[in-house]
């Protein structure tokens, strides 16, 4: 007989420091999303393709809130609390990116092929 698969419904979670003004650092969390966030998230940015005649992600229509909108549903401040988007749209492309790419690998976005910039 075959040994039971474990499946874990924890959360995976990275800590990550910000610094959040000069020689100041406060301690962030990247978490991975719920189902519901992933389906919230999937739902956002499907409204930002643009799809050719056989239905074919082809392009984007809008970019806002690229990097933001992933990051509001996987960052959370000290108190574990959501970070708003809002205030994510404040930070710097750099931190924006850096936490992006983190968040897409924790939350299995990342494609086979896919390669870090």
């Amino acid at each position: 007989m075959a040994e039971a698969l474990k499946i874990s419904v924890l959360r995976k979670s990275q800590p990550v420091d910000l610094e959040i003004e000069e020689g100041a650092v406060a301690r962030y969390y990247v978490k991975e999303m719920t189902g519901a966030q992933r389906d919230e998230y999937f739902n956002r940015m499907a409204g930002k393709t643009v799809k050719d005649a056989n239905g074919e992600v082809v392009g984007m229509k809008d970019f806002k809130g690229l990097y933001s909108s992933l990051l509001s549903f996987t960052v959370y401040d000290g108190e574990h609390k959501p970070v708003p988007e809002s205030k994510i749209q404040e930070w710097p492309d750099t931190a924006q990116k850096a936490l992006f790419d983190l968040a897409r690998e924790i939350n299995g976005l990342v494609k086979e092929g896919d390669e870090k910039n």
